[in-house]
């Protein structure tokens, strides 16, 4: 069973800046380090596909799972990560990239060297500096054939040098090669030419229990292109959104490091714009529009997105990119079936789409274009291979519209408005009216024993009772569900999220509680909480004195 360390060595520097920002992934995390770890120690370990559309945060995962292993030199359990750049380059200089690459990473985790991740040595400069018998034979046998241009054989003992070392060393290593749809794509034979078969390398190593692989890659109908084409050596992992929980706490985390206010209103309306995507999160705290550093203002997080959508980081991921599909895919057609496929919100059959856009074409014709905006990851298939579907992403639709609806269908969105219908929608209206619910409960006088698990016999008599009041909670500012004045004064959190009221939100509640009982010790704190408790949560809520309010059937 694998064990979390300590401390994290960051041996290999993350991309994603200040290590602090990375939040969240633990079912990823929980996954790779518990049951795949366990089969990797088993020898029955198979190779994984991370695909996602690009900047969904596979690279920074794959740098962390990295860090973490090494870590754990306990474990024996060796990483390796390489990352197949989009440039050309040829057969030979790649496969002598690839094989230093993996010998700095190999000696730096047995050496305990983190230097030779962060400043690795080139191929030129490893020589005379390996003492391993294997990686020494492997280096020169490299050198010889690259004298006599062998570059097929270079690559032969490149790419098969983490599986034989793992063999005879008697150790388990990770290869983590991330973008690796451009290993077909970048890298070139003797005459210059694309080696569009450079996966087929994998239809055996994939295979090698004692170095599986974990690849992953930005153009995901690329990736999976090649994936399917290694007959079913790697199983696929679609790398989501956060979730609810992680998104919020991604949220207060990059607030708190980019120094801009907010509040829990604020963490709310940005789930909901952003729904947990991590290069919307990145883009509206990053952004140089960013001036006023406050987020509690919906106007200015209104102000904000607009840059980013129109100009910014978000529109440089989506806009260009979209734009340049345009020009490739070269047909107005093309707009108007993403357009209808937004405006639909679920599967469209191609005979539907026929008929409501009145397409000059036939089913053949509409299926090679469609297969088209597939493969530029535009759109993707629906439940069967008749029916398709786009993504369900404000932000995306917003891009795409503000780019082209004018020209489809002379309509010009308003951008500002419908983001602030975006910010304003489920969560927020569902607990608004959770809390309405628990008000009414309590807007007379009532009996602590009556109404929670585990209330005392006490009388509270309501005077006033506030709704989302914001309040200075050590240095943040918070926002409170129910504050009951009365007789004596009561905070209560409400929840209507999907999944229980675990350890985060009680971890959440009883910060603010610690906080508020160093000023006001006669104050209390209670929760309510629509879809129950986890078991730990509740028991850590009652062992800290906060009383948790019956469901409604116990009334």
């Amino acid at each position: 069973m694998f064990k979390m360390p300590e401390t994290i060595t960051y041996a290999l520097p993350e991309l994603i800046g200040d290590t602090n920002l990375f939040v969240g992934r633990k079912k990823e995390f929980d996954y790779f380090l518990r049951v795949w770890y366990n089969r990797l120690i088993a020898n029955i370990a198979q190779s994984h596909a991370i695909v996602a559309r690009r900047k969904k945060g596979k690279t920074a995962f794959l740098q962390r799972l990295f860090n973490i292993l090494w870590s754990c030199p306990e474990t024996g359990v060796i990483p390796f990560y390489f990352s197949v750049r989009e440039m050309k380059t040829n057969l030979a200089e790649f496969s002598k990239s690839f094989f230093a690459a993996f010998v700095n990473h190999y000696l730096a985790y047995i050496k305990r060297k983190p230097e030779w991740v962060a400043f690795p040595k080139a191929f030129e400069a490893l020589r005379g500096k390996i003492e391993n018998k294997r990686l020494k034979e492997t280096y020169e046998v490299i050198e010889a054939a690259e004298r006599i241009n062998n570059w097929g054989q270079m690559w032969e003992a490149a790419s098969r040098a983490p599986c034989g070392i793992a063999a005879v060393q008697n150790v388990k290593i990770v290869q983590i090669i991330d973008e690796f749809q451009n290993i077909n794509a970048y890298v070139l034979d003797e005459r210059g030419n694309t080696i569009d078969s450079m996966s087929g390398t994998y239809l055996d190593l994939a295979e090698k229990k004692e170095a599986p692989l974990i690849i992953s890659g930005s153009e995901v109908h690329g990736l999976l292109e090649i994936v399917r084409r290694l007959t079913a050596r790697f199983e696929e992992n679609v790398l989501e959104n956060l979730p609810e929980e992680e998104a919020k706490e991604t949220i207060w985390k990059y607030a708190e490091i980019f120094h801009t206010k907010i509040d829990d209103v604020g963490v709310d309306k940005l789930w909901n714009l952003t729904g947990g995507d991590p290069l919307y999160i990145k883009a509206l705290f990053s952004s140089k529009h960013n001036t006023k550093n406050d987020y509690v203002q919906e106007d200015n997080i209104i102000e904000v997105y607009t840059q980013e959508i129109t100009s910014g980081l978000i529109f440089k991921t989506w806009g260009e990119y979209i734009a340049k599909i345009f020009v490739e895919v070269n047909e107005r057609n093309a707009k108007r079936l993403l357009l209808y496929l937004f405006q639909a919100g679920e599967e469209r059959t191609r005979a539907q789409m026929i008929k409501d856009l009145n397409l000059d074409m036939t089913d053949s014709e509409l299926e090679t274009k469609l297969q088209k905006l597939i493969k530029a990851d535009l759109i993707s298939s629906g439940s069967t291979a008749f029916r398709y579907a786009v993504a369900k992403d404000k932000t995306y639709e917003l891009v795409f519209r503000r780019l082209y609806q004018d020209e489809i269908d002379n309509f010009i969105p308003d951008i500002r408005k419908e983001l602030r219908q975006e910010m304003g929608r489920t969560s927020y209206e569902k607990g608004k009216f959770r809390e309405y619910l628990v008000r009414e409960r309590i807007k007379k006088p009532f009996n602590l024993k009556d109404l929670a698990e585990n209330g005392i016999d006490l009388t509270i008599k309501p005077k006033t009772i506030l709704e989302r009041e914001t309040v200075k909670v050590g240095l943040r500012d918070r926002e409170i569900d129910l504050i009951v004045k009365g007789n004596v004064e009561m905070w209560i959190d409400v929840k209507d999220t999907e999944g229980k009221y675990g350890k985060r939100e009680a971890d959440r509640w009883l910060e603010i509680k610690q906080s508020i009982s160093e000023k006001s010790p006669k104050t209390l704190f209670a929760t309510y909480s629509q879809n129950g408790y986890t078991v730990s949560a509740k028991e850590l809520l009652v062992s800290s004195g906060v009383y948790v309010f019956k469901g409604e059937e116990g009334q």
